[in-house]
């Protein structure tokens, strides 16, 4: 079924060279928030996978500036701690109020979203949401949209932690997926993962009926989740989670056709 107002997948734009701004709208994944150890629990926007200029990181904006020097200045951020897709809406209002636009803009939402389990109307909720997201963002056709998908999943980020890290996060809940030995449980990992595919599958779904959005494919949730990834609050990217996503959202930004390749 089509989105009203929008435009389907057979018209979508054909992008060439790279973009002269960026923007980054969504929760704190994209804000570097823990990621410098010296500063726990501040944000530390420099290390944005997205539009951070720490040299370490090689974020998406830092890569496009190596190839077009017009970028300089205009990484753009956007996203907030905790925020859900109606906050993103909101961001998305920032972003089309900008003159000039933004010309590529990330999107990296579903954390704060999640209901688990889910019900249909959670799903149908939160993609009316990303629906009014890309709706807003629709307003300036000529910018690139990109969502990525959750990073990594419940069950390898369980295993990379130790079972006394494992014990912080434990809980009885059906999705709930270490319990209070630090063991992790299978099945509710198993389930929360479905519950996450489901989000994804919202925001491929919504994408799909406008022009300028491509979706990462599921190439952020393809990741095994790592040590060195993760914060010592065990909810943040650290320099070098910041790096890796950095580095997956390039090879699935190029495969959409949103940079050369």
């Amino acid at each position: 079924m089509a989105v009203a107002g929008s435009s389907t997948a057979s018209a979508a734009t054909t992008y060439r060279g790279y973009p002269d701004s960026i923007a980054v709208l969504g929760h704190s994944g994209s804000t570097g928030e823990d990621s410098d150890p010296k500063q726990p629990h501040v944000e530390i926007r420099e290390n944005s996978w997205a539009t951070g200029t720490n040299p370490e990181v090689r974020s998406v904006y830092g890569r496009i500036l190596a190839k077009n020097p017009r970028i300089k200045g205009h990484n753009i951020a956007l996203s907030q701690g905790g925020a859900t897709v109606q906050q993103v809406l909101l961001q998305a209002q920032q972003a089309m109020n900008m003159n000039p636009k933004p010309e590529l803009i990330l999107v990296q939402v579903i954390d704060n979203d999640i209901v688990c389990p889910a019900e249909s109307s959670d799903y149908a909720s939160f993609r009316s949401g990303v629906v009014a997201v890309l709706k807003e963002l629709a307003r300036a056709p000529a910018s690139r949209v990109f969502l990525v998908s959750q990073f990594g999943s419940p069950a390898t980020y369980a295993r990379s932690l130790t079972r006394e890290q494992r014990q912080t996060l434990s809980g009885s809940g059906p999705c709930d997926f270490v319990d209070s030995t630090g063991n992790i449980v299978k099945a509710k990992a198993a389930r929360l993962d479905n519950v996450i595919h489901h989000y994804e599958a919202q925001l491929a779904s919504a994408c799909k009926h406008f022009a300028n959005c491509r979706y990462d494919g599921g190439a952020f949730g393809r990741v095994v989740d790592k040590p060195e990834y993760i914060t010592e609050d065990l909810n943040h990217f650290s320099v070098r989670g910041h790096a890796k996503a950095a580095a997956v959202a390039w090879a699935a930004l190029k495969r959409a056709g949103l940079v050369p390749r």
